[in-house]
């Protein structure tokens, strides 16, 4: 759907977002036009989240970036910002964008330690913290799973446990789970044929 100049899509006028609307190309309007039934426009922060994991679901990571970028760039509340870097997160592993997947989950799991974060993710989930943050798992995600840093990964589950990321059953479940993956990528590696060998 492409939108006549000089008007902005109410929801985009709604979120106070008209001057980043109009700094879009018209290839990016048209792909922000897909996500606005959904988008939530109650402020910058919700409705850039919202859209960016509408493009993360759609797998459209490129924009998701694009969009959770400036959302980092707007004057945001704690928990805002949080939102929008958790859908950074998820863009950049699935580009596959590693170094910036990294560096964006280290920022998730700083913004982790600012209260107003915590708080605002227990009143959202009857005070616990969500099942799923993806600072926290697409962390280990690239260290154990990409990079084969077994060490790294049981160092980075001793700190979610310091940190109260985890619970002392979920990190003997995990630190089994990486002892396995290792164990299985030894044994990939001892039955595999290379074709030079061949």
């Amino acid at each position: 759907m492409l939108f006549a100049s000089g008007k902005e899509p109410a929801k985009v006028r709604e979120a106070g977002l008209a001057k980043w609307y109009y700094s879009l190309t018209d290839a990016d309007r048209v792909k922000l036009g897909r996500y606005l039934d959904y988008a939530d426009a109650s402020s910058k922060g919700a409705f850039m989240a919202s859209v960016e994991m509408q493009a993360v679901e759609d797998h459209n990571y490129a924009f998701a970036v694009l969009v959770g970028e400036h959302a980092l760039a707007e004057s945001l509340t704690p928990a805002e910002r949080f939102s929008a870097n958790e859908g950074l997160v998820l863009a950049y592993f699935n580009l596959p964008d590693y170094d910036s997947c990294v560096a964006a989950c280290d920022t998730g799991l700083a913004q982790l330690r600012d209260p107003a974060v915590m708080e605002a993710l227990r009143a959202k989930n009857r005070g616990q913290l969500p099942a799923v943050l993806h600072c926290r798992s697409c962390k280990l995600n690239v260290v154990v799973g990409v990079r084969y840093d077994y060490d790294e990964g049981e160092r980075i589950l001793d700190q979610y446990l310091a940190d109260g990321l985890i619970d002392a059953e979920e990190l003997f479940y995990r630190k089994q789970s990486i002892k396995i993956f290792r164990l299985q990528k030894t044994f990939d590696g001892i039955y595999a044929i290379k074709e030079k060998d061949q």
